[in-house]
């Protein structure tokens, strides 16, 4: 998923593409919501603009990454689908979300790795409400669980009302 300019005009037509692609985990660093992917495969078509000095793709990205689980922090597999229009400039330009093209060489594998950051959940969990881990001193409770606790929670601004009440 790489060409140069000099190749896309001799084809003279669309290119098409379906690879498998491998992406290091280490392009995840420092991103707390996923460690990796696997099974990345992206296909698509793309075509040279000459005249107006662009190249541009559609590209369609299914795989796996694996997140962390929000409450027990074990690796859950989450599968991805996503599709996304890319446009590649060969000289500088101010259009907005146009991928400029350095060295003669268009690379697709940059836009690719951005279509997978924008799948990543904010957060992910295979635990059974109910199943939440707790210890000593701590529980994790449900949003329903911890709304029930906010109703049976009396604000200390009122809870003098309700010492004078009991008091009738």
């Amino acid at each position: 998923m790489k060409w140069t300019r000099s190749e896309l005009l001799r084809q003279s037509q669309k290119v098409t593409f379906d690879e498998e692609v491998e992406i290091d985990a280490s392009v995840f660093d420092g991103n707390s919501r996923i460690n990796s992917v696997k099974d990345v495969r992206v296909d698509g078509t793309g075509w040279l603009d000459d005249s107006a000095d662009c190249f541009y793709a559609e590209l369609h990205v299914t795989g796996i990454m694996l997140c962390p689980d929000a409450i027990t922090g074990e690796e859950i597999e989450v599968p991805f689908e996503t599709d996304s229009d890319e446009v590649y400039v060969f000289e500088d330009t101010d259009e907005d979300g146009a991928r400029i093209v350095k060295d003669e060489v268009i690379e697709l594998l940059p836009a690719v790795i951005d279509d997978i950051l924008l799948e990543v959940p904010l957060q992910v969990t295979e635990a059974a409400e109910g199943e939440y881990p707790e210890g000593n001193g701590w529980k994790i409770y449900s949003e329903a669980e911890y709304q029930e606790l906010l109703k049976e929670k009396v604000d200390p601004r009122l809870q003098i009302l309700k010492d004078f009440d009991s008091k009738r």
